[in-house]
């Protein structure tokens, strides 16, 4: 990666300053052309559902499933400012891997690829438009470790990989975020992680339903996210499973 745009990716957002703004002038620095990709995403929706919505336009492109089409993409997308604080507040080690549930065109891949360099990152969208577009930044700026692929989570053969950190997002319907916490679940019967959660349907369901996650051990929570861990503070561990008593 380029080291200037290594630095303004590891950069703290300076005071005063809008996280979005921020966002838009850095997806501009990257080469991203997410304004053109996302026009022509809510045109097809609209000559599908002249008398839609947000909500409904992404459903009539993309086979019922919830895809944001018509959401200001600033909004659609984690700030890069939050997504280094996140970086920052996990700091996974080497080897480690990062699973983006609802990735976008994989802004996480980038930070990573600017701060942890032997993190490997898998990110999963819907939108194939998204991917390409994402897939075309991450190998343009060296991103070697950094994965986008085309996925409908809500595909009940879907199957959550392992990792050390997943990311997830209020993606879609309440019955969809509860099916993947309880792959997850299952997943903790294997191996520690630890869950950031941004959105407050995803955190509901995990402080409602998921005290496994959220009453073990401390909670660090932000105003935009949750940080939920299967280890003490300060320890991203990868190695054993947890008990269930």
């Amino acid at each position: 990666m380029n080291p200037a745009l290594r630095e303004l990716l590891t950069r703290p957002l300076e005071s005063g300053l809008s996280a979005h703004k921020h966002s838009r002038d850095l997806d501009r620095s990257l080469g991203f052309e997410i304004p053109r990709i996302e026009e022509e995403l809510l045109r097809r929706a609209k000559e599908r559902r002249p008398s839609g919505n947000m909500k409904t336009w992404g459903e009539g492109i993309h086979q019922g499933s919830q895809s944001w089409v018509g959401l200001d993409p600033q909004t659609l997308q984690t700030p890069y400012s939050e997504l280094l604080r996140i970086c920052e507040l996990l700091d996974p080690g080497p080897g480690s891997t990062v699973v983006d549930l609802g990735a976008g065109y994989g802004r996480m891949g980038l930070v990573l690829g600017a701060r942890c360099r032997e993190v490997s990152f898998i990110g999963f969208e819907l939108v194939p438009e998204r991917v390409r577009e994402g897939r075309r930044i991450l190998r343009e700026h060296g991103c070697t470790h950094a994965t986008l692929l085309e996925q409908d989570l809500t595909d009940p053969d879907f199957e959550v990989p392992l990792a050390e950190v997943y990311f997830l997002y209020d993606y879609g319907k309440v019955e969809h975020i509860r099916r993947t916490l309880a792959q997850l679940s299952a997943i903790a019967d294997r191996k520690n992680f630890q869950l950031v959660a941004r959105g407050m349907g995803a955190r509901s369901l995990i402080e409602n339903e998921h005290p496994w996650l959220s009453d073990v051990y401390p909670v660090h929570r932000e105003e935009n996210f949750s940080i939920y861990s299967m280890s003490p503070p300060g320890s991203l561990a990868g190695a054993g499973p947890r008990g269930r008593g």
